[in-house]
Order: C-alpha cells, then sequence, then structure tokens
C-alpha cells in the first residue's frame, strides 16, 4: 500500500475513531487522577505534589510520527502507534515516580506491559533526557455491529505514560521549545549545554531528598497531634 493509502486510512480512522479516543484518555487521567492521589497520602505528601496530564494526539502529530516511521503497513494504526493516548504525570521528587510506577504494575484497571518500561532515569539519552516511559492497555466499553445489531465489547487501547521529576519536566518543555529553533552551525553547542544541564538538574533532583524528608516529618507530626477542642 502506498503512503498516500495509509495516510488516507489514518485520517479516516483519525475522525471515525476521534470520540472513542477522547473517551480513552478520559478513562486514562481519571485512573492515573487516583493513583497520584493514593501515592500522596501513601507518601504523606501534598496532593498537587503529582500532577497528571493527558492528551490525545493531533491529526497533524499522527501523520508526522506515521511519515517519520517510513508509512509501515497498517490494518488500523493503533497497532503501530502506541501514543495516540498518552499522560504525563509529573512528581516534586524523583522517589515518588517510582511509587507511582510499582501503583501502576499494581493497578487493576491499567494494564502495564511489563517489557515497555523504559528507564531514563538510570539511562539518560545523549541529550541528557531523563524519565520513565511505559506502555499500558486501558480496558474500555467498546460498540460494535455484530450479527445485524449493535453490541458492546470490551475494548483495549495502548497509550503511553511518561512519569518524570518537575526538574526533568521543567528542562523537557524547555528543550522541546529550543530544539526545532537550533541551526545546524550551533548544534553542538546546543547539545552539550542542554546536556550539562540535564546533568545538574539531576543532582538537584537528588538534593531535593532533603525536602521531601521535612514535608512527610510536617505532616506526620499533623497525624499524631489529631485534632484540638477550641
Amino acid at each position: 500500500m502506498t503512503p498516500k493509502k495509509l495516510s488516507r486510512r489514518a485520517v479516516c480512522f483519525y475522525h471515525r475513531y476521534g470520540e472513542e479516543l477522547e473517551a480513552i484518555r478520559q478513562l486514562l487521567h481519571i485512573q492515573l487522577e487516583k493513583l497520584a492521589l493514593a501515592c500522596t497520602l501513601e507518601n504523606r505528601l501534598p496532593r498537587k505534589a503529582i500532577k497528571v496530564v493527558s492528551r490525545t494526539k493531533e491529526l497533524k502529530n499522527f501523520l508526522f510520527k506515521l511519515e517519520k516511521m517510513g508509512w509501515p503497513e497498517f490494518y488500523l494504526p493503533s497497532e503501530i502507534i502506541h501514543d495516540l493516548v498518552g499522560a504525563r504525570i509529573v512528581c516534586w521528587f524523583q522517589e515518588d515516580c517510582y511509587s507511582m510506577l510499582d501503583l501502576l504494575r499494581d493497578s487493576k484497571r491499567l494494564r502495564l506491559l511489563a517489557d515497555s518500561i523504559e528507564d531514563y532515569n538510570k539511562s539518560p539519552k545523549a541529550s541528557g533526557y531523563r524519565a520513565i516511559h511505559i506502555h499500558c492497555d486501558v480496558a474500555y466499553d467498546q460498540i460494535v455491529h455484530l450479527n445485524n445489531k449493535h453490541q458492546i465489547i470490551t475494548g483495549h487501547m495502548t497509550c503511553e505514560i511518561q512519569i518524570r521529576s518537575i526538574f526533568q519536566d521543567a528542562w523537557g518543555e524547555l528543550t522541546h521549545q529550543m530544539h526545532y529553533k537550533m541551526a545546524e552551525a550551533e548544534r553542538l553547542q546546543y547539545n552539550e549545554l542542554v546536556a550539562s544541564l540535564a546533568d545538574r538538574l539531576s543532582s538537584e533532583d537528588k538534593a531535593a531528598t532533603a525536602i521531601r524528608n521535612l514535608l512527610q516529618k510536617k505532616n506526620d507530626k499533623k497525624q499524631r497531634g489529631g485534632f484540638k477542642d477550641k
């Protein structure tokens, strides 16, 4: 099948299943918010210490990714692209990135694909990029036409989740904005600078542990103190 035909198929898929993708995004977001709440409660941290952001990939980015992949053959694009629906979990502290990973492993609603885990904290990219990337299956009600009537079956969509510390997220936002604006002559110096910045922020992630410990001690005291009569 030619790239032009594959492109038309991808556009038809996007327009036909766009509402379904958005529904899956909402399901994913709700479940991740619940896990984030559990994580902050377990670690005695403020609720806003873990933030969840989710999105459905825009059509232009969808087509751009297929083009970068060389227009591989597919029946459904979701078979080869696993970030049509994605989420980012941003934690104040790097320790909580791993707490969230553990909760995702234990989740009954989201099925983490164990062989999909990529830990760029332990093995950073050459650019300095650090985060944890995983894929998980989201189950949802899918309406299909079978035996001359509409039926509800359980559908599954593989979604991508990135888990980052707040320092890693700031680095990612900065470099994402700057990456495409660098001329080729400036590329080498730019790469060295952003990698150096990533290394320094990684050290700050470790230093932030002391702040985390203070927050936990403060909340421990509150719990032991209980409520006082006026």
